[in-house]
């Protein structure tokens, strides 16, 4: 990625953090947005000043989980993609996202949570690594790119089964069923700077490994073979990659339920514009991604909709998961 693409994308990040900062219920204007920052950076923290409520305490530590798991499920779905060597792999798509909410949702059921605020990214963890072991599983046994999609598809659907399972039997525990229910929408509501400092580490940690293995998955996409002989270590490049999606997709889908789409659809505009070279693919994808769902948080906070960020991604990713499929389908049959 060249500096001026890198400079424009941070430059076009931060802007939409000062008017994230800026928009909402109680809007203020940049200026006291800026003060407010700078008592909580600096003090003094006044219990009464409400300026620090909204920016230090409620909006900024939203706002950059926002980012974080934006970065984490677009880097995840261009590092999905390229493991596959498949466009259409995503983890919503191929029922990663959901088997990782499974888990966390029985974990939940169960009362694991109260146990610490690590616990429900663990089992996110688990259960999109077990997800993805299945699916690799399948891959590794010669089936296409539609028997895989389909794969996903049957993955997905018994897990979202499942997951109805697990709420019928918490009918006696409404309070459960109501806060699981908006947490599988996607929200961002409620969300404190202890959610950020427990996402934080396993997100960059994700992202950095994605990173680290961008030169193998160049040479994934020539074949297998070819890529052995290049002295790609296949077996540890697809232990790396199934680790770093868990990661990224289990800590992303602890924090704030289901988010689909993002990771099929950046890394696609991502390509189109950088290349496919999964070094500025995987970091452009971060960036991108942090960069759509603040767009989308922020524009539903600043007309007070009642939809999560996960409904309107899916809203939107929807057109642009059968345009990319209709487009995959046309370039094979040419």
């Amino acid at each position: 990625m060249s500096s001026t693409r890198l400079a424009a994308l941070l430059l076009a990040i931060v802007a939409v953090v000062v008017v994230a900062l800026v928009v909402g219920p109680g809007a203020l204007d940049p200026w006291r947005a800026a003060a407010a920052l700078g008592r909580g950076l600096f003090g003094p923290h006044d219990p009464r000043d409400v300026d620090l409520a909204l920016v230090w305490t409620l909006r900024l530590p939203r706002v950059l989980l926002v980012a974080l798991v934006g970065a984490a499920l677009a880097s995840s779905g261009a590092l999905t993609q390229g493991l596959f060597r498949n466009p259409l792999a995503d983890p919503s798509v191929l029922g990663v996202s959901l088997g990782a909410a499974l888990v966390a949702v029985i974990g939940l059921f169960l009362g694991l949570d109260r146990a610490g605020i690590w616990v429900t990214p663990v089992l996110a963890a688990t259960g999109a690594a077990a997800t993805l072991g299945i699916l690799w599983w399948l891959a590794s046994r010669g089936h296409d790119g539609t028997t895989l999609l389909l794969a996903g598809v049957a993955i997905a659907a018994a897990c979202g089964a499942a997951t109805s399972s697990v709420l019928a039997l918490a009918g006696d525990r409404p309070e459960l069923g109501v806060r699981v229910i908006r947490w599988l929408m996607g929200s961002f509501e409620g969300r404190s700077w202890g959610h950020l400092g427990a996402a934080v580490i396993p997100i960059v940690a994700g992202v950095a490994l994605a990173v680290a293995m961008a030169r193998d998955l160049d040479g994934l996409l020539l074949g297998d073979e070819i890529a052995a002989s290049l002295g790609v270590e296949l077996a540890t490049l697809r232990r790396g990659a199934i680790a770093a999606v868990a990661i990224l997709i289990g800590t992303a889908t602890a924090m704030c339920g289901v988010i689909g789409f993002v990771g099929l659809v950046v890394p696609h505009v991502v390509r189109r514009w950088l290349g496919s070279s999964h070094h500025g693919l995987v970091v452009g994808s971060a960036l991108v991604g942090a960069l759509l769902l603040m767009i989308i948080d922020t524009l539903g906070r600043a007309a007070d909709l009642p939809l999560p960020p996960g409904v309107v991604t899916s809203l939107l990713g929807a057109p642009a998961f059968l345009w990319i499929l209709l487009r995959t389908g046309a370039r094979r049959a040419a």
